[in-house]
C-alpha cells in the first residue's frame, strides 16, 4: 500500500460518523478526499497528496500530530500542521489571523495543501449558493463579510513570494472572485441571455447541480449506471428532453448513452418486424420485452455513468395494459406479464419519466410541427384520451416498479420548461445515488 492510499484509509476511519456542517447529508470525509484528489490533479507528489487527505484529522478528530508523525513521518506531519488551526479555544478571529500570518512564509509544498483546502470549501459554497438561488452563511460561525475577509486574506498570504499564476493559485482566485463579490460571466448574462434572465437563473441552478455531481463522481464508482426510462404521450417533449439531457451531461464529462425506442428502431423495422408479425400477440409481446431486457443488460455492462432509454420496460406495461383493456389478452396473461415487467424494472430502472398532455394539445403540436395535413394513424383524440387514462390507472404500478417516478403534464409548458423540470427532478436522485455509493465504498454505515 502506497502512502497516499494509507493516508486515505486513515482519514476515512478517523472522520467516520462526521458530517459536512454546511450540508448535513454529506459525510465529512468527502472534503478531505476531494482535497487530496485536487492536489493529485495538479501533479503534486505523494506526500503532499497524503497530507491533503489528512489535513483535517488533527483539527477535527481524536488523533494528534504525534500520531500523524508516527504513522506517516515528519514531512507529512509538517504539511498537516500547516493546514491545521491552533487551539480551538481561541476565538474565530484569532485562529484565522494566525493562519493568515503563518501562511505567508511557509514552503510552497505547505501552501498548496492549504490552497487545495480553501478551493474545495469555496467551490462547495459556490455550488450550494447557485443550487439554492441564494447566498446563505447561516451554517458558518461568521457571516459573509467575515468570510470574505478571511478567504481574501489567506489567498494574499499564500501567493506572497510565489508565482500567483501557478495553476492551483489561479483556480483559488477564480473561485474566490465568483463567491466574493459574486462575479459571473457578464457575456452570458447580458448578451446571450439578454431579456431571458429567468432562463439564465434556471440554467445556473442546473449547472451547479451538475458540477456537484461531477465532484461526487470523482470520489466513487456506481455499481451500475444510473438508468432513466422515458415514456408518455407523443408530442409532449419526451424526445427533445432526451436529446437535451444527453447534451447536458455529455458536456459535463459524463459517459452517457441513449437507447432508442426498440419498436421504431432500424433493427426492428428492417430485421424483426416481418418475423414478429407471424407470432401471436402474446408471443410477440414476450419476444419484444426479452430483446429490450437483453439490450438494457448489454448497456449496463458497458459501465457508463448514465443511460437514457426511449420507451423500455415500463412503456411495455402501458402497451400491455391497453391490450388487456381491449380484451386482446386474458387477465391471467396480463397479470403474469405485469409482474414480470415490474420485477425487471425494479432491478434495472432507476428513474421513470412520463410526459403527457391534453389530447388536443398533443394533436395541435403534431400538426404545427409538420407540413403534412393527412390524418395521423395513432394521434387522434380518442387514442390519446385512452392512453392518458392508462397512465393514470397505472400510477401505483409505476411507483412499485421504480424507486423514482416523475409524471409531468406538459400541456402548458414549452419544450425548454419540460426539459428543465425533468432535469431538476433527475439530478437530486443521481446525487443520492452517488452519496449512497460513497458511503458503501468507504464503509461509512
Amino acid at each position: 500500500m502506497n502512502i497516499k492510499e494509507k493516508a486515505k484509509i486513515f482519514a476515512i476511519k478517523a472522520h467516520k460518523g462526521q458530517i459536512r456542517k454546511s450540508e448535513p447529508d454529506k459525510p465529512m470525509i468527502i472534503h478531505p478526499i476531494s482535497v487530496g484528489l485536487l492536489l493529485e490533479e495538479y501533479g503534486y507528489d505523494d506526500e503532499v497528496i497524503a497530507a491533503g487527505f489528512l489535513h483535517d484529522v488533527v483539527e477535527d478528530t481524536k488523533y494528534t500530530l504525534e500520531d500523524i508523525k508516527k504513522e506517516f513521518g515528519s514531512e507529512i506531519a509538517s504539511l498537516v500542521k500547516s493546514a491545521s488551526e491552533p487551539d480551538k479555544s481561541l476565538s474565530w478571529e484569532e485562529r484565522k489571523k494566525h493562519t493568515i500570518e503563518t501562511s505567508k512564509n511557509l514552503p510552497l509544498r505547505n501552501k498548496v495543501v492549504i490552497c487545495a483546502d480553501k478551493i474545495n470549501n469555496l467551490e462547495d459554497l459556490m455550488i450550494k449558493f447557485e443550487k439554492n438561488g441564494k447566498r446563505d452563511f447561516n451554517a458558518f460561525k461568521r457571516g459573509e463579510e467575515s468570510q470574505k475577509w478571511y478567504y481574501t486574506s489567506i489567498y494574499e498570504s499564500l501567493i506572497t513570494n510565489e508565482d500567483e499564476n501557478l495553476p492551483i493559485f489561479k483556480r483559488f482566485k477564480e473561485v474566490l472572485d465568483k463567491v466574493f463579490p459574486k462575479k459571473e460571466d457578464s457575456y452570458l448574462k447580458d448578451t446571450i441571455f439578454a431579456n431571458h434572465q429567468e432562463d439564465y437563473e434556471n440554467r445556473k441552478r442546473l449547472h451547479a447541480q451538475k458540477l456537484e455531481l461531477e465532484h461526487l463522481k470523482a470520489l466513487c464508482h456506481l455499481v451500475k449506471p444510473f438508468v432513466i426510462e422515458f415514456s408518455g404521450t407523443p408530442r409532449t417533449g419526451k424526445t427533445t428532453t432526451i436529446k437535451d439531457l444527453y447534451d447536458f451531461f455529455k458536456k459535463g464529462g459524463f459517459d452517457i448513452t441513449i437507447i432508442e425506442e426498440f419498436t421504431t428502431s432500424k433493427q426492428y423495422k428492417e430485421q424483426l418486424r416481418s418475423e414478429f408479425s407471424k407470432m401471436t400477440l402474446k408471443d410477440r409481446n414476450i419476444a419484444i420485452i426479452e430483446l429490450i431486457y437483453k439490450q438494457l443488460l448489454e448497456a449496463i455492462k458497458s459501465k457508463r455513468d448514465i443511460i437514457l432509454i426511449d420507451r423500455s420496460l415500463n412503456d411495455r406495461q402501458i402497451w400491455n395494459y391497453e391490450r388487456y383493456r381491449k380484451k386482446d389478452i386474458s387477465e391471467t396473461e396480463y397479470q403474469e406479464l405485469k409482474e414480470k415487467y415490474r420485477v425487471l424494472s425494479r432491478k434495472l430502472i432507476d428513474f421513470l419519466v412520463i410526459t403527457y398532455a391534453n389530447p388536443l394539445t398533443s394533436l395541435k403540436r403534431d400538426y404545427l410541427s409538420s407540413l403534412a395535413l393527412e390524418p395521423r394513424s395513432f394521434l387522434n383524440i380518442q387514442n390519446i384520451e385512452e392512453y392518458n387514462q392508462s397512465l393514470n390507472d397505472l400510477k401505483p404500478l409505476f411507483q412499485s416498479s421504480t424507486e423514482n417516478v416523475f409524471m409531468l403534464d406538459t400541456t402548458n409548458l414549452s419544450l425548454n420548461e419540460v426539459a428543465t423540470s425533468i432535469a431538476n427532478q433527475i439530478m437530486p436522485a443521481i446525487r443520492q445515488r452517488y452519496l449512497k455509493s460513497i458511503k458503501e465504498e468507504y464503509h461509512l454505515d
